[in-house]
């Protein structure tokens, strides 16, 4: 949606990009106001469409709503002087950020009158104020106010605010932190409270808040720590006697609360408009992350033992940005992220964990950005990398100043299903177990008038008490909570639960309410034909005699890379940890819990948030990318092949014992990042980069190593630092592991570098035989003579050509210019399929209000439109919503008469594309859903565009010559001339060859 995309920073050569997805995208479109929605590069292209020319917002670009506005000046913390009558206000390297200063105050002054002026310029109020990690503000505008800002030259960015959603008892013993010789004992031991493990260090959660009766925030005597200036907030009125000062202590020295952007009136009944947690989830995470030592956790009267959070001695300060809502669509507003990331570092946080989802690609995205400055003031933080494995590409935050973490089991905690027939089946369980019982299946005891297929997921009400009585019921997983589901089964009767997933997924440890174990898909068809027949029984028994589960293994949930961003020049996730079955705080108002299981990359997270607050304690004075180098030097490989390649894990497992001395840093700054987005391209709205140096982002110093799009050879450059413990000369030898079928050479393979002092490194990689179009992964180690060793992560994707994936152009455009890098010498040929003329049509469709779309497909609650396809080799469909900020629209293809879907394109998005090759000609009919609409609207409008490529050359798009010399390595570009009517959108595809095989291809889009 161009709305979110235009602002003072842009992308030289994005013009595929402005509709294409980009999470709360802060980049300008650019595209002319008529150019069409393309895809991004696919990971791994390396090239994106060239640039257009810029039109200046207007209203129409915008809707009215809440926005995010971020002006052009540098904030406080990272402010480094330049602006006549201000002194720099950022911090010296290995220096707190100060806010209090006279400098900073002045500074902030300054700043805070700048936005006064966009402010009154626009005729606009702000709802929160930036000024340390970012400078701007939110604000509630009118589509005019929007446009008036996006023009201010003081603005650098402008995006719709939007809701988010929120992605221990033996982790401390699994990673080394406990025993002699582990961390707590090298940091003062457990003991030792004052001057414990973490003691000093503040570690921020910005998260659902917190429960300050836990005994996990229990204050045990520490100080209260230096150079804070945080505090506890009472609750807004009506609410003070939920949180306030007198529940903060030297432990817990800080809460905070914001929900101006996402509202109050959206709020649950049982919601607290303070710190108060009442969801669990902010209480969980700042237990795991900073939790006393050795606090008794029990679970509906059940004792698990004591737990304890990874830094013990740390403080704690929570910001609640995420809430429950009424109608059960809760989340976390980006503009309440924001605010609460700039006061936690004006406070003097030294680390933040954010265990909330985000963009998955956009680099320029306010939470992205805020956590930039915050890094460079010398906070390091830890994010979750996501919930959405394991497909590809799907996890978040793909930033290189952050440490994204997967989640991986850490410990086995297992009972086993012995059925009637003498079968075993192990699963994961944390209950107690149950002796022989007659065992059901949960759709075979569907209430009277209840769907099986939803009694089968043991969804509430659909149970009949009758059949459920006295039984252990199994549920098929999916669709409603976990938890639930055993509370289905007992409501109804019930007295044990076998959970069984139905396809590839994690298995949980979850504190059921009865005794339950959780199997794997691959038992379900045996255990379903044994419950199907009459006089079933099974028992569980609290062993897991014969099994074959080994740890640490990443979870199936845990999000996977390659990374959308930088053309799959970034590796991310970066690390994993503990994040399946993880203990800790929770809040009673769930379940009357004070302590739960959770699973979720929201779980390893702060477990790699308290790991950097040790390395803070043990090492002050590094900065956040050293200490996070420092984590992904060290980790370890997983227990299988399959967890431990890099887009599942990252680096590997952490080790935080190794991380304490790793011999050699890869250190980065705000400098490096800026250099790194210019080399993506970004720049202000006069064409100014963001920096006079860019680079490519392969070559940005961290502890990875990633060719999206290797054409031949290429060669990166980093930076190593010696750390080393003890001072002195270190000696260092380098050696790589892996990458079949690329040669690899690194100049120098030996570093001689004396306490503090670096080296320059550049390793070069030459394709020799690995398949093309598939990535080789290894590793490069660097040994030192004292005993250190440096690990990097490394993926390589060689190509034959790197292309854009698709191009767009105006729809009264004369040419079409195709840039490329081949990966080989010879000839390249471009073939055209189409272009074909689009099939325009404005459609209007009811709103669903979140309907399952299998209940409405076929009726007249979506608009419908019959297509006939001849045979064609590409169909494409694109939805283009005239509410893009707020509508959610879904698109579904079925043959006509059916509602069996042959083909969806339903994201959380207005706009939808369906993309399809081969499609078999037929008759057709496309549905559009509003599964929800703007402003609880009753329906809403839409255009659609259809367009069936044939595979032959329509004479509209011509290649001359067609086919061009190439050399390995050397960008050509191909430009093609258009004879379109100038008024009709056009679709097509380029087809490029080597003369024998097709090596790439490029989707077109005229208007």
């Amino acid at each position: 949606m161009r709305s979110s995309l235009w602002a003072g920073l842009r992308r030289r050569g994005l013009a595929a990009v402005a509709a294409a997805g980009l999470a709360a995208a802060t980049l300008p479109a650019a595209t002319s106001a008529s150019a069409a929605p393309t895809e991004p590069a696919e990971p791994g292209t390396g090239v994106t469409a060239p640039a257009e020319p810029v039109t200046p917002p207007d209203t129409t670009d915008f809707e009215d709503g809440r926005f995010v506005v971020l002006m052009r000046d540098e904030p406080v913390a990272g402010y480094d002087g330049g602006v006549k009558g201000f002194a720099a206000t950022k911090p010296a390297e290995g220096e707190k950020f100060d806010p209090e200063t006279a400098r900073s105050r002045n500074y902030r002054a300054h700043l805070e009158q700048r936005q006064d002026q966009a402010l009154r310029a626009a005729g606009a109020r702000a709802t929160h104020r930036y000024t340390e990690t970012v400078s701007g503000f939110a604000a509630d505008l009118t589509a005019a106010q929007a446009a008036e800002l996006a023009r201010d030259p003081k603005v650098l960015s402008i995006t719709p605010d939007e809701i988010l959603q929120m992605d221990t008892y033996v982790s401390p013993d699994v990673l080394g932190l406990t025993g002699r010789g582990g961390v707590w004992a090298q940091l003062g031991g457990v003991s030792r409270v004052r001057n414990g493990p973490g003691a000093g260090v503040v570690v921020g959660v910005i998260d659902s808040g917190i429960r300050p009766e836990s005994a996990s925030f229990a204050d045990r005597g520490l100080r209260a720590p230096t150079d804070w200036s945080g505090e506890c907030v009472p609750g807004a009125p009506g609410y003070e006697d939920d949180f306030g000062p007198e529940d903060c202590s030297n432990k817990l020295v800080g809460g905070r609360y914001f929900v101006e952007g996402f509202g109050t009136a959206r709020l649950a009944e049982y919601e607290s408009i303070s710190a108060l947690d009442v969801d669990g989830h902010g209480t969980h995470t700042a237990s795991t992350a900073a939790g006393n030592h050795d606090v008794p956790a029990s679970v509906d009267g059940r004792y698990y033992g004591d737990i304890s959070g990874m830094a013990p001695s740390a403080h704690v300060a929570a910001y609640k940005v995420c809430w429950d809502a009424s109608d059960g669509d809760g989340g976390c507003a980006t503009s309440d992220s924001v605010a609460a990331i700039d006061q936690a570092v004006a406070d003097g946080v030294d680390v933040i964990n954010y265990s909330i989802s985000g963009t998955s690609q956009d680099y320029l995205n306010p939470v992205e950005l805020a956590f930039m400055y915050a890094a460079d003031a010398g906070v390091f933080v830890a994010t979750s990398s996501g919930n959405s494995g394991p497909a590809e590409s799907t996890t978040n935050h793909p930033s290189p100043w952050l440490t994204t973490v997967a989640a991986s089991t850490h410990h086995i905690q297992e009972n086993t299903l012995v059925t009637g027939d003498g079968a075993r089946y192990i699963g994961s369980s944390v209950t107690a177990g149950i002796g022989d019982t007659p065992l059901v299946l949960a759709d075979a005891i569907a209430a009277p008038g209840a769907d099986p297929a939803q009694a089968a997921l043991c969804k509430p009400g659909t149970l009949d008490p009758a059949g459920a009585a006295g039984k252990m019921v199994v549920c098929d997983r999916g669709d409603n909570p976990r938890v639930e589901k055993g509370q289905v089964v007992k409501a109804a009767g019930g007295v044990a639960m076998v959970l069984v997933n139905t396809a590839e997924s994690s298995l949980d440890l979850d504190a059921h309410v009865l005794p339950a174990v959780h199997l794997p898909h691959t038992d379900r068809p045996a255990l379903r034909a044994y419950a199907a027949q009459p006089g079933a029984t099974g028992r569980i028994e609290e062993t897991n005699e014969g099994s074959t589960t080994q740890v640490p293994e990443v979870a199936g949930f845990s999000s996977r890379g390659p990374s959308l961003g930088a053309g799959g020049d970034i590796l991310k996730p970066d690390i994993s940890a503990p994040g399946v079955g993880v203990l800790a705080a929770y809040s009673p108002r769930a379940m009357g819990r004070d302590f739960d299981f959770s699973s979720g990359t929201s779980m390893s997270s702060p477990h790699m948030a308290g790991l950097g607050a040790l390395m803070k304690d043990a090492h002050p004075d590094w900065s956040p990318m050293a200490i996070k180098s420092a984590f992904m030097t060290t980790a370890n490989d997983h227990a299988s092949a399959a967890s431990s390649h890099p887009f599942a894990t990252g680096a590997g497992f952490v080790d935080p014992r190794e991380a304490l001395n790793p011999g050699l840093v890869y250190d980065a700054d705000q400098d490096d990042w800026w250099d790194f987005l210019a080399g993506q391209g970004v720049t202000y709205t006069d064409g100014t980069p963001v920096s006079d140096n860019p680079i490519d982002a392969s070559d940005l110093n961290q502890a990875s190593i990633a060719i999206g799009s290797l054409v031949g050879t290429q060669t990166v450059t980093r930076t190593v630092t010696n750390v080393a413990t003890g001072g002195g000369r270190g000696i260092y030898d380098v050696r790589v592991d892996g990458l079949e079928g690329i040669d690899v050479t690194v100049s120098p393979q030996q570093l001689r570098l004396g306490a503090g002092e670096s080296a320059e490194v550049k390793i070069t990689f030459t394709r020799t035989t690995a398949e093309l179009g598939s990535y080789a992964t290894g590793h490069l180690t660097w040994t030192g003579r004292n005993g250190t060793s440096a690990r990097s992560p490394i993926v390589v994707k060689p190509v034959a050509l790197s292309a854009p994936a698709a191009v767009s152009v105006p729809v009264d455009a004369d040419t079409v210019e195709i840039p490329v890098t081949p990966g080989y010498t010879g000839q390249l040929t471009a073939a055209v399929d189409g272009l074909a003329a689009g099939d325009v049509r404005q459609g209007t469709a009811p709103n669903t209000n979140g309907a399952d779309y299998q209940t409405v497909i076929g009726t007249d609650r979506v608009y419908m439109q019959d297509l006939t396809v001849t045979g064609s080799p590409l169909l494409r469909v694109e939805l283009q919503s005239a509410n893009p900020d707020a509508d959610d629209l879904d698109l579904f293809l079925t043959r006509k008469g059916s509602t069996q879907v042959v083909a969806a394109a339903s994201t959380s998005a207005a706009d939808e594309v369906l993309t399809i090759d081969n499609v078999p000609a037929g008759e057709y009919t496309l549905h559009v859903q509003a599964w929800a609409v703007a402003n609880a609207a009753p329906e809403t409008t839409f255009g659609i565009r259809v367009f069936q490529v044939p595979d032959a050359d329509a004479g509209n798009l011509v290649f001359d010559p067609a086919t061009v010399p190439v050399q390995t390595g050397v960008p050509v570009t191909l430009t093609g001339t258009l004879a379109t009517d100038g008024t009709t959108p056009y679709f097509g595809r380029v087809r490029f060859s080597d003369g024998t095989s097709e090596v790439g291809s490029t989707l077109v889009s005229v208007g």
